[in-house]
Formats: structure tokens, C-alpha cells, sequence
């Protein structure tokens, strides 16, 4: 079906097709559209091919052809992608229709839970041979699902047939014996997949999991390229100018530029030592900075053989390095198979099979549902090759849709204690990434995992490239620090709680858990070291002790009025800030002001009471464990030291979070939720530069730092006096923009839209956001520091906007539908979306700014950095507030063919750092603008930017049509082109000549002489 929403409640049915199948294999069609009663957005025209408004209004209403589709379902089962929005939809349209649906989508889910999407046009891409893109039509869309279902179960079968698993047992056995367990009813896909006819598989599109076979060309090419390599050995940035190298890719346009030149050569200078071992680069956006620095990375491991470590901040850039940059790389230079690559996370981001397979196997929950044993079984087929595993992979779609899936992923992560990947038997993926650490060229990781590494024996922190780099500054703190979490260290307890006391434990029964197991790990181990009935009995009193002292700290504020003060989470140093204000309680006919001293006191005087039983249980094990008599390499044995080894790193960082010594460099910080429900005690080191020249710097061979942000007023001193890098020899350098600023981004502070404080604020800033939207045809991505800020705009944005084709994301979720320019999309992000966000031509033109992203001066970590390193406010602040409005700047520009509107909301009235920040925008000029004349700027910058794109943008085509020497139609080829450049633009000969084009381009209509164009540019065809 194509409808005209997504709600099934608020869209119409638009068309419907359907292909029904007989048991004697007769098919038959039925295909209609539907007259529409409600205007149909333009969006969904464009999005489907060959359908227009002419086509609905001749079309017969739904009550027309309710009966005819009724009289073809029958009773037949439907099959469907997406199930649960095409039953409620014809449900809701048609009225209630008694025929059994099943998903396609589950069976994709079940069958092959290792892919990133499960929509249609991605599924048909992957696993049949059409590649085609979807043509968004009721009876293609169905076509391409029969061939779809028929793919996935095909793949199934030769699957198990490579496994040697085809026996006499019908192909779904295993599935719907697990579900039978259960007391469930077998798969509804199974008599589907036992009952297919499998001498039909050749005339299906199925594409089978193979092996890649080596290309004799990309041996060629290498050559071709090692040849080159002999001019340009030692100075291979060289290549950069080469343009065939690069210029290979379908519609690529390559070009040469300076910048990433200049980056290339300094790596390559640093990585052979020819200037210091340590590299700071600045490489503003649309230089090319993953080409710049992987180029280096890849012929250094190729002819040099140095292994190099590629870390990031965001997961987005990771996806990108491994799945597009490196690859597209490597096989430019024609090295494909001949440098190895990929990327490792830390532990618990695997799902561990052995601990998985236990789970599955004592699995009893209270309610058994058909989707909870279904998330199960998609995890299995995930694991069991050992190919996939890496939780952050799974599918988005997959979590949203069965529920319970997260909750057992949570239960089978790899254990960071326990798992030993060398003694590990299992073929998992975490065993599989270690194992190929020891030989692998360049390995991709997070900035967390590198600042605490830990695997120096498979391969060593000697030549790392840190992009993102500016947030080591920030994240670096939390990379040293360690805490204490309420609800995570409940559940340690009652892991090590003896279970045959905890019937009598109010707070064991506190914590809910959905399944029954038998007998619990730890039980077995106290059974194995032979732990007497009463040293249990002293363990679980301790416990129940530790548990009253902990709720004790939550009721307080409660009980204390902290509740009735703020509606916000509670967060101090608890040494350095025990004086300040909460806020004024009233009591008794009077305010009476609280600070957080007397919170401080019940904290520390109850986590010392907490520390003494820690130690006394810990003490417990220590005098009834005799080592000699048990068997130290037994799972249970080790099981259960790796958690007295956790219940001792408990115990030593409460130690240091108690510790009252107000000069030492440690942040010691208190935060309790709002609902004073959750509380985390952390320990923060504030010596931050010590301790990355210690753990990282003093390993290095060498060290490259890139960031599109790493100086502030013109000057790096903010990042490398912070990381401690001015204590070691370096070299730093800020390359110049490519993309004229001043040009293609009107900055604009708005005057009139009162202060953030304002019960106004949030009003006027949904109105102009809204205005944005309308202004520009296009998206916009609205940041803010403010959770509470943001989900206020959002609300009252969903509710203004309910009624008009503008779709209102919250924070990454919506990120895609920004790279439709088509649509019109409003996405509110917090933090997250400073960076990473990658959006080209017209997908996004307008990005706002609540507030500039200034520090609380009370925030406790940056309190305690003032008054330990006696730093002002303006110090700790500024260089923070302009990276990270130079990040949200940095979302519109990242090609040649972007520009756009930056407005911040609220500025402030500090006339002189306001100054300040407008020298780091690149030449930019804050302008001041109010709801009068706002739309004037914005309509001449949009007018101005719109044409220099699209003119830039035909040249370039033509010029690379040219140098294709393409034989397809021109204006069919530079349609195409701007397509694939996310702008909205197209073009036709005008008045049927074939040396002049009509572009039509948002509001722009203009003539191009294509002769003339090209005797400009030499270029001519």
C-alpha cells in the first residue's frame, strides 16, 4: 500500500497492489490507486515514480473498491512488510479484515538479524540481484518482497546446508522446538519456509553469502600505482595531484586541495621523523581530513609495515572509516586484501556465547510471550557464526520492535573480569577482533578505549592518529575517573547475595527480575569454596546493611525538602562546595535557605558505614577461603573472584571518594537524581595532562591530533597545555578553510526573542524555528544545551506543527530524514549533535543555537579545576564555548556545495567575548536581526548562496561529463548528478536547444549556455 502519512490514523490509502498465490500455483494481480479526500504532500509524488494527482482523480474511492479487494484476499494469508502498519491501516480504512498477516520484516529479523536496515529497498539491494532503486509503488513494492522472502529463505536453507544441518527435520526444527519449550505454537513463518519449492530457487534474484574472489585488476593497479610511488616514495603526498588515482569512483568529482596536501605532507614528514614525533593539525571542515590522514596510515603500513591505531569520538566517523573511507582508499591504490583494517571496542560491547548458550538454556521467564523467545533467537543467529556480536551494530529497528531484546543483550555482555579471550573455546566476534589485533595494519577505536588500552600484548600504542581530537580535552576526564552508581551497585549485591537468605530480605526483593533462575552463579561458588552456612548469613546481613544505607541517602532529600526546592538533579563536589545554596525552603511562615551541608554529612557519615561492611564481608572471604583445596581454574572459581575483585575496587574507590583533603587534584562528586531515585559518587583526577602524557604520550613512536576545532583566538595553547602535550616536542598547525565563510554562512543573533530564563524563550524560539522551515524549503537542525529546553521546543513544536508537512525529530533518531532534501524536517539535538552530523547540499541550510554553550560556573568538576589550579571563570569556560559553537557552525558547511543560516538565540550581554567568539568563526559576521527583518536577511543570503551552488555545481558536471566522455543524454546526466548532491535543482534544454539548459533551482530560473560555459573553462566537448 502507499498512503499519505505514516499514521494510519491521519493518512488515506493512496494505491494498493497485491499478488495472491493458489495451492495450484495460479497467480493473479490486483492493482488500483485510490481518489484521495486530503491534499497529498508534493513529497510523496516525488518520492514515487510515475504517480500523479491526475492519477488519483481519476481513481475510484476506497468504499469503490472495498469489495473487489475483499472478494481477492479471501481468506488468505498476507503477507506484508511492515505488518503492523498495514493491518491498522486497512483495519482502520477498510474496517476489520479477519485474514492472518505475517511480516516479511520478522522473517529478515529472525533469518539474518546482522543487518543495519531492514526496510525494503535496503533488503532488495543486499540480498537479491536487483539493485534498482525502490520505485515507492504498491505492486513493485510487493514484487520486490516476494523476491525479498524468497532470497531470505533460500539463504537459510543453503546456509544450514553448509553447516551440515539439512536432516529429515522440517528446516525451522530448531526455532519452533525452542518456541515450543515455551508452551508457544510454531513459527507462523515455518510452514512457509518447510513447504517452499526449492527447485524454483534458480529463477529467483537470490544473492548467496560467498566468499570475495580476488581481482587481478586491483594487482594491476597497484603496480600502476607502486610505479608511481617510485617518483614519490618519500614524499607520497604527492599522489594527491593524480587525479586517475582518485577520480576512479562512479560520479565522483575529485579535486586537488591545498590543505589536505599540506596535512598529508606533515603526517608523512612526522611519521618518518623528519620533525617531531607529535603532530597537532587543524583541518576545517570539507578539507578532506579522513583522506588526509588515512592516506599516511595505508602506505605506511603497506611499505613501512607500522601498525597504526585510528581513534575517534563518535560512532558515526567510526562507521565511516571502516565501511567507506578506508576501503574506497585502499582500492584506489589497488591494495585490497593487502592491508588489513577493522575495528575493536572494549569488552562489554560483545555478546558473549558462552554466557549466552548458559542463559538461553536456564531461561524461565514469569511471561512467556512469542516476542521475548523470538529476541532470543535473534540473538542466536546473530552470535553463531562468530562474525557478528558487536551490540552497538544491532539494528535500531530491531530493538524498537522487540522490546525484551535489550534486556537479554544486558545479560549476556562479555564480562570485563572474566572473559579471556586466549582460553576462550567459543568462535565469538570480541575472541575473533582480539585474535586479529596481533597481525592487523590499522585498527579503529573510540578515544575511550584507547586512554585506557588494554591489549599492549596483541598490539601496542606506537603509532596512533587521533581524529575528533578536541574532545580528549573534555571526555578526558571521564576517561581517569571511576564511581559508584546506586542502581548498578544494587545489582552487584544481589549477585553476591546467598540466595538461601534472600527470602527474608525486603531489599532483595526490591529489585525485580523478570526471570526465575534456578541457582545462581555466585551460590555455586560459595558452595565450591565450602563457605559455611553462617559466614553466608554475616555476608547477607552485611548486604542488607549496605542496601538500608543507600535508600537511606535517597530518602533524605525527600524527607529534607530538597525535592520541594528544584526540580533538577542535585550536583556538588562534596568537600568544596557543601556551603553553597540549593535553593529557600519554606517552613513554618518562613524561607529558610538550604545548602548541601547537610546532605554532605548523611552521605559521608552513611558511605563510611557502607565502607566498614564492605571490608568486613571482604574480610569474610579472605579468612574462609582456603586457595590450596579448590580448584583455581575452574569457571565457578574464577567467576567468583572476579567479583570479590569488583567488591575490592569498590571498596578502594569509596576509600578515595571519603577522602576530606581539599588540595589534592581530585574532584570528589555528588550527583542525586531529581526523583531521587538513582545516585552516582564519582572520582574524578583533575590532573589530566599527568596522566595522558603517562598513559598515552610517553608510548608514542608517533602521534597526529586532528580536529576541524583545536584552536581558539588562532592558537592550540587551550588543547596541548591541557593534554599535556607541551611538555613533549611537537609541531602544530592550523590550515586555512577552503570554503569562503563570510560567504555561504550568514550568521545572525536574534535581538528580540528575550532571555533564556524567559517564560517567552521557549515560544519565540519554537515560532522562528518554525519560520526557518518555511523560509528556507528545506531542514533544520536546532541545537541545545538544555534537555529540558529541548524537549519543551519540541513538544510545542509537535503540537503547532500537526497539522503541515513538517516532521519533528528528537536528537540523532532523526538525523536521516535530514539527508532527504525533499522532505521538510525539524530535529532538536542536545550535545551529541554538535558533531558528527554530516549532511550535504540542500538536506540542511538552517541551523539554530539556544544559548552559547557556556559552562555553569557551579559545575562541580569545573568548580573544582577553578579552585585547585586557581583558573578564572573565563578561563575554564571560553576556549570550551567557542570549540563547540565552532562545531555547531561547522554542520553547514561540509562540501563545496553547502551553505546555509546560523542563528544563535541567546547570546548574552558580554559585548567583549561576544567580540572574541566572531574572530574564531572563520571571517563570519554576527549580525543582529529581529522577527522584522530576519526574513530579509535570510531570503538574499538563501537567493545568493542558491545561485553561486547551482552554477558551480553545472560546471563541475559538465566538466567531469566531459572528462568521462559519457554518452548518456546531458540533461539526463546532470539531473542525475544533482540528485546524488542532495540539491533540489534541475534542469531541461531550453526551448528545445541543445546548447542551452533552463535550471530550475528553488525560487531561481535562469538560462546557461553550455558553449559558453565551456570556451570559459578550456573545456570544451
Amino acid at each position: 500500500m502507499k498512503t499519505s502519512k505514516l499514521n494510519q490514523v491521519n493518512s488515506e490509502i493512496l494505491e494498493i497492489g497485491a499478488v495472491k498465490i493458489d495451492k495450484e500455483k495460479n497467480i493473479s494481480i490486483f492493482e488500483t490507486f485510490v481518489k484521495n479526500n486530503h491534499k497529498v504532500s508534493a513529497e510523496i509524488f516525488s518520492c514515487c515514480k510515475n504517480f500523479t494527482q491526475d492519477d488519483l482523480d481519476k481513481a475510484p474511492t476506497l468504499n469503490q473498491i472495498k469489495k473487489d479487494f475483499l472478494d481477492f484476499i479471501k481468506d488468505k494469508t498476507i503477507i506484508c512488510h511492515n505488518k503492523k502498519f498495514k493491518e491498522a491501516c486497512l483495519n482502520y480504512n477498510i474496517g476489520k479484515i479477519d485474514n492472518k498477516f505475517i511480516d516479511s520484516r520478522e522473517l529478515a529479523c529472525i533469518l539474518e538479524p546482522f543487518h543495519s536496515e531492514f526496510n525494503l529497498d535496503y533488503l532488495k539491494k543486499k540480498i537479491t540481484t536487483n539493485t534498482n532503486d525502490q520505485k515507492h509503488r504498491a505492486l513493485s513494492d510487493v514484487v520486490d518482497n516476494i523476491d525479498i522472502v524468497n532470497a531470505l529463505i533460500l539463504r537459510f536453507r543453503d546456509r544450514l546446508e553448509k553447516e551440515d544441518k539439512l536432516t529429515l527435520y522440517p528446516l525451522t526444527f530448531e526455532i519452533d522446538s525452542y518456541l515450543n519449550k515455551y508452551s508457544l505454537e510454531n513459527w507462523e513463518w515455518s510452514e512457509f519456509i518447510n513447504n517452499a519449492d526449492y527447485n524454483l530457487s534458480e529463477k529467483t534474484k537470490t544473492v548467496y553469502q560467498s566468499e570475495k574472489k580476488p581481482n587481478k585488476k586491483e594487482n594491476l593497479k597497484e603496480q600502476e600505482v607502486f610505479k608511481l610511488l617510485g617518483n614519490y616514495k618519500s614524499h607520497y603526498e604527492e599522489l594527491l595531484k593524480e587525479d586517475d588515482i582518485w577520480a576512479s569512483k562512479k560520479g565522483f568529482i575529485y579535486e586537488f586541495r591545498q590543505g589536505q596536501y599540506e596535512m598529508t605532507k606533515l603526517i608523512r614528514e612526522t611519521f618518518n621523523k623528519n620533525v617531531n614525533n607529535i603532530a597537532c593539525i587543524e583541518a576545517p571542515t570539507g578539507i578532506g581530513k579522513s583522506v588526509g590522514y588515512l592516506l599516511p596510515a595505508v602506505l605506511e603500513a603497506r611499505y613501512a609495515k607500522k601498525r597504526i591505531i585510528v581513534s575517534t569520538a563518535t560512532k558515526e566517523l567510526q562507521v565511516q572509516l571502516i565501511h567507506k573511507d578506508l576501503p574506497n582508499i585502499i582500492n584506489s591504490l589497488g591494495l585490497s586484501g593487502k592491508v588489513s583494517y577493522g575495528y575493536i571496542k572494549g569488552k562489554n560491547n560483545y555478546i558473549c556465547k558462552s554466557k549466552f548458550y548458559e542463559y538461553k538454556k536456564d531461561y524461565n521467564p514469569e511471561d512467556k510471550t512469542y516476542s521475548d523467545i523470538l529476541s532470543i533467537i535473534i540473538i542466536e543467529n546473530l552470535i553463531k557464526d562468530g562474525i557478528y556480536g558487536d551490540i552497538e551494530e544491532i539494528s535500531y529497528w530491531l530493538l524498537e520492535n522487540f522490546p525484551e531484546l535489550q534486556n537479554h543483550i544486558n545479560r549476556v555482555v562479555c564480562d570485563v573480569d572474566l572473559c579471556k579471550p586466549k582460553k576462550c573455546f567459543e568462535n565469538c566476534l570480541y575472541k575473533k577482533r582480539v585474535e586479529e589485533l596481533k597481525e592487523e595494519d590499522i585498527t579503529v577505536v573510540n578515544h575511550s578505549l584507547l586512554a585506557r588500552w588494554p591489549y599492549m600484548d596483541e598490539k601496542p600504542i606506537e603509532n596512533i592518529i587521533v581524529d575528533e581530537a578536541h574532545n580528549l580535552v573534555e571526555k578526558g576526564y571521564d576517561f581517569f575517573s571511576e564511581e559508584i552508581e546506586y542502581n548498578s551497585l544494587r545489582y552487584f549485591l544481589k549477585e553476591i547475595y546467598p540466595s538461601e537468605f534472600s527470602s527474608s530480605s525486603k531489599y532483595y526483593k526490591d529489585i525485580k527480575d523478570k526471570q526465575k533462575r534456578k541457582i545462581k552463579p555466585i551460590d555455586r561458588f560459595y558452595s565450591e569454596i565450602k563457605l559455611d552456612r553462617s559466614i553466608k548469613q554475616k555476608i547477607s546481613h552485611h548486604i542488607n546493611f549496605i542496601f538500608e544505607k543507600m535508600n537511606e541517602v535517597l530518602k533524605f532529600g525527600l524527607n529534607e525538602g530538597y525535592s520541594s526546592i528544584t526540580n533538577y538533579d542535585l550536583n556538588w563536589e562534596i568537600n568544596l562546595q557543601q556551603d553553597d545554596e540549593v535553593g529557600n525552603l519554606y517552613k513554618n511562615n518562613e524561607y529558610i535557605k538550604i545548602t548541601y551541608k547537610s546532605y554532605t554529612q548523611i552521605i559521608k557519615s552513611n558511605f563510611k558505614n557502607i565502607l566498614s561492611n564492605i571490608k568486613q564481608i571482604l574480610v569474610l572471604f579472605d579468612r574462609n577461603m582456603d586457595d590450596d583445596l579448590i580448584d583455581k581454574e575452574s569457571d565457578i572459581y574464577k567467576y567468583g573472584k572476579s567479583k570479590i575483585k569488583d567488591l575490592e575496587d569498590i571498596s578502594i574507590t569509596l576509600g578515595k571518594f571519603l577522602e576530606d583533603d581539599k588540595g589534592d587534584l581530585i574532584a570528589r562528586i555528588v550527583t542525586i537524581s531529581s526523583n531521587y531515585n538513582n545516585f552516582n559518587l564519582k572520582v574524578v583526577p583533575l590532573n589530566l595532562s599527568d596522566l595522558f602524557r603517562e598513559n598515552i604520550l610517553s608510548s608514542l613512536n608517533c602521534g597526529i591530533f586532528v580536529s576541524a576545532t583545536l584552536s581558539v583566538d588562532n592558537n592550540m595553547d587551550y588543547f596541548i597545555n591541557t593534554l599535556g602535550i607541551n611538555k613533549v616536542k611537537n609541531t602544530k598547525k592550523i590550515i586555512e578553510p577552503i570554503y569562503n565563510y563570510k560567504k555561504r554562512v550568514e550568521v545572525i543573533r536574534v535581538t528580540d526573542i528575550g532571555g533564556y530564563k524567559g517564560e517567552d524563550f521557549i515560544p519565540n524560539m519554537a515560532d522562528n524555528i518554525s519560520q526557518y522551515v518555511e523560509l528556507s524549503d528545506s531542514n533544520v537542525l536546532s541545537l541545545f544545551n538544555s534537555r529540558k529546553r529541548l524537549e519543551d521546543t519540541y513538544n510545542l513544536l509537535e503540537k503547532n506543527l500537526s497539522d503541515k508537512d513538517i516532521n519533528v525529530y528528537m536528537n540523532k533518531n532523526g538525523i536521516k530524514s535530514l539527508k532527504n532534501a525533499k522532505d521538510k524536517s525539524i530535529v532538536l539535538g542536545s550535545k551529541g549533535c554538535f558533531e558528527g552530523v554530516d549532511v550535504p547540499g540542500d538536506g540542511l541550510v538552517f541551523v539554530t543555537l539556544d544559548k552559547l554553550p557556556n559552562l555553569k560556573p557551579t559545575d562541580p568538576l569545573y568548580f573544582s579545576i577553578m579552585t585547585k589550579f586557581n583558573k578564572t571563570y573565563f578561563d575554564v569556560n571560553y576556549p570550551q564555548m567557542v570549540i563547540k559553537v565552532k562545531q555547531a557552525l561547522g554542520r553547514l558547511l561540509r562540501s563545496k556545495y553547502d551553505y546555509g543560516v546560523f542563528v544563535l538565540f541567546n547570546m548574552g550581554n558580554n559585548v567583549y567575548n561576544n567580540k572574541k567568539l566572531e574572530k574564531n568563526l572563520h571571517g563570519c559576521i554576527i549580525k543582529d536581526a529581529n522577527r522584522n527583518n530576519i526574513q530579509k536577511y535570510i531570503y538574499y543570503h538563501l537567493k545568493r548562496s542558491r545561485k553561486e551552488v547551482i552554477t558551480t555545481l553545472i560546471i563541475d558536471i559538465l566538466k567531469n561529463k566531459n572528462r568521462k566522455q559519457d554518452n548518456l543524454d546531458l540533461v539526463e546526466y546532470i539531473n542525475h548528478e544533482i540528485k546524488k548532491r542532495s540539491i533540489k535543482g534541475s534542469v531541461k534544454y531550453y526551448q528545445n536547444k541543445k546548447n542551452k539548459l533552463l535550471v530550475e533551482y528553488f525560487n531561481i530560473k535562469y538560462i546557461v549556455d553550455i558553449e559558453k560555459i565551456c570556451k570559459n573553462y578550456n573545456d570544451r566537448f
